[in-house]
């Protein structure tokens, strides 16, 4: 990568940090007005959420911030709406369960947020798969360890979006956890967000998107926001555990 091109991106890097807190403000208001809302109002706010992660999925997807095909694209594209599709019906996520009743000790077994995550570990192991496939199948295979893994990332975090459906239950953690505990949690969250805004500008600044996309830094702006997905759902579980 020369000079040239990684002044370019750098120039966006306020835009792109920009669009990042748009996005974690946007997701972090609608979750908790679905938290503190009545049931009406949350039944509302739980459509909005799931359609703005719809729709941050697809812009992901529009704004790819990787070299690849477009199966590759629609390979990642699947795999998050399948992860949207068992948080919004927990009852799908039995398809990755296994039968162990030493998990009663910790959790219960029938949580959403456990179910969610048998269905995210049965995700990853599948978009691996096909990934590799997706590669051995190509007729012409340079670069074909950047691309496996701009596929597998690309699809980790689309999987990874949907544990934002689970920041309701850390906004009501302000309620029914102990306050230094949440506060702890709180604290944890904020430093997670931090070091993934501090490497989504390494990753701008290393860029080496297809020439022909569009404003590829936007989709590195979005993938913070959606890796963060994943600590939004283990806070949820923490809080669910030991809250």
């Amino acid at each position: 990568m020369n000079g040239e091109t990684v002044s370019q991106w750098n120039a966006k890097r306020g835009a792109m940090l920009g669009v990042q807190v748009f996005a974690y403000a946007l997701l972090i208001v609608i979750g908790a007005v679905w938290a503190l809302a009545d049931t009406g109002a949350g039944i509302i706010a739980m459509m909005i959420a799931t359609v703005l992660l719809a729709v941050v999925l697809v812009l992901f997807h529009v704004y790819w911030p990787f070299r690849a095909t477009i199966i590759d694209r629609v390979i990642g594209l699947v795999a998050g709406a399948l992860s949207l599709v068992f948080v919004t019906f927990p009852a799908a996520g039995k398809l990755f369960m296994v039968n162990d009743d030493s998990r009663a000790v910790l959790f219960d077994a029938n949580s959403a947020e456990i179910r969610w995550a048998a269905a995210v570990a049965g995700l990853l192991v599948v978009l691996t798969i096909v990934s590799f496939g997706r590669q051995m199948l190509r007729e012409e295979r340079s670069h074909l360890i950047r691309a496996l893994s701009h596929c597998v990332t690309g699809g980790a975090a689309a999987i990874s979006l949907a544990g934002w459906l689970f920041f309701p239950y850390v906004v009501a953690g302000a309620i029914t956890a102990p306050t230094i505990l949440f506060a702890g949690v709180v604290a944890v969250m904020v430093l997670f967000a931090l070091v993934l805004a501090y490497a989504s500008v390494w990753w701008l600044r290393e860029l080496d998107a297809d020439p022909a996309q569009r404003a590829p830094w936007i989709g590195v702006a979005l993938l913070p926001v959606m890796f963060f997905g994943l600590v939004s759902f283990a806070a949820a579980l923490f809080l669910q555990i030991v809250g």
